[in-house]
């Protein structure tokens, strides 16, 4: 049986064919506390985030393992703030959708 890719050579694969991506660990999108984070859009965030999905990565799916990749390295309060960036973002996106 095939071993499964990590999310982050997964994510190098739909930006950079194969190459080192630099957003691959996705703290650009799911954690609000990180200099990634701050150096993004929120724009840019959901771009991101569409253009995963549209490669058909599962959200649920990629959120389980990014949250597991820091929980193994007892970083729990990265793994913690997927929550919050998920509702920053969703909300952004529905303020944005009402002004259109």
């Amino acid at each position: 049986m095939k071993e499964p890719i990590d999310y982050e050579a997964r994510m190098d694969k739909i930006f950079t064919q194969g190459h080192l991506w630099n957003h691959r660990t996705l703290r650009t999108v799911f954690d609000p506390g990180s200099s990634e984070w701050d150096a993004t859009s929120m724009n840019r965030k959901i771009e991101i985030l569409m253009k995963v999905i549209e490669n058909g990565e599962e959200l649920d799916a990629l959120i389980f393992d990014y949250k597991e990749r820091y929980m193994e390295q007892d970083r729990h309060d990265i793994g913690r703030r997927v929550q919050e960036a998920v509702i920053l973002l969703l909300g952004y996106n529905l303020k944005e959708g009402k002004r259109s």
